[in-house]
């Protein structure tokens, strides 16, 4: 499907794809490149059908377009994954599928470490489609996703701040949440969000630990927008040598029981207390990446 009346409504991507059709053109020459409307239904497959190629860590190296693999449907809840050993992709089951059927077998294109309306809105601006796979269908645990922390920094409730009024009380310990704690909650939640925007290419660790202290004391340690700046400072840490404060970091980060993401913590996680010479909790985390890393990844991949 090339998708025509959305790339053509998307200004974004028709102002990408007249720079590109210019670097054709003075490639090419006029006379070899198709029409405009066949090249805009060619670039409307690429960019809907392609893939990220990814590296052992799963940052993105480059694209390609695989045709076979281009068949499986997203959920946000998949049952497969797609990793690469350079740019040959392998696709895995992350759980036994009684009866192969292309139909039933779903990756997640996007990151799905993210709020129900976060995730449709990145699908619907890309791939063009409203998600309503099981995960999207269901209720989703807002509270924790969006929560605030206990102003009482004794207790470890979560307060839900889109249904709570200034003077209401804590459900696990009665402490009061004012209005002014309500407020400093939006504007950390606010610039969080601005900052994630502009460090999805380039974090910055000192801009990251800011933010960590920020957070302390008024989102809840599962609220999404604190999981995803605990993820860059990790990352972060380890690329600057900070061995201890990544571990520190690393401990607190989650993404779910089976998923790349999860073994590769593991994994590095694993190396880090190797240096720090601690080689009971290391066992303990490289035992764990191994049983994620051989779903995921194949007892053939080199970081199994």
């Amino acid at each position: 499907m090339s998708h025509y009346p959305n790339i053509k409504n998307d200004q974004g991507r028709m102002e990408h794809l007249s720079s590109l059709y210019g670097v054709l053109f003075e490639f090419f020459g006029g006379e070899v490149l198709p029409n405009s409307a066949e090249l805009m239904g060619m670039y409307g497959r690429m960019c809907v059908n392609s893939f990220s190629i990814c590296n052992q860590e799963f940052q993105s190296v480059g694209s390609g377009i695989y045709l076979g693999a281009s068949v499986v449907d997203h959920s946000c809840q998949p049952n497969a994954v797609v990793t690469f050993e350079g740019t040959t992709l392998i696709m895995r089951a992350l759980e036994p599928i009684p009866s192969f059927d292309w139909s039933k077998i779903f990756i997640s294109y996007i990151d799905v470490m993210a709020l129900k309306s976060e995730r449709q809105r990145e699908l619907e601006n890309t791939y063009y489609f409203l998600c309503q796979c099981p995960k999207c269908v269901v209720p989703e645990p807002v509270m924790e996703m969006t929560g605030a922390a206990c102003p009482n920094k004794n207790c470890e409730g979560c307060i839900d701040i889109n249904s709570i009024k200034a003077d209401q009380a804590c459900q696990k310990c009665g402490t009061l949440v004012t209005e002014d704690f309500i407020r400093e909650y939006h504007e950390i939640m606010d610039i969080t969000n601005v900052h994630l925007e502009n460090m999805k290419d380039t974090p910055y660790l000192d801009v990251c630990e800011v933010f960590l202290r920020k957070h302390e004391g008024v989102l809840y340690k599962y609220n999404v927008k604190h999981v995803k700046i605990l993820d860059l400072t990790f990352d972060t840490c380890i690329d600057f040598g900070k061995f201890e404060e990544a571990t520190k970091y690393g401990l607190d980060e989650f993404y779910g029981k089976i998923h790349p993401m999860t073994g590769l913590l593991h994994l590095k996680l694993g190396k880090l207390l190797l240096y720090q010479n601690d080689t009971r909790e290391a066992l303990e985390h490289l035992m764990k990446a191994k049983q994620v890393l051989k779903i995921t990844h194949g007892v053939t991949s080199s970081l199994y």
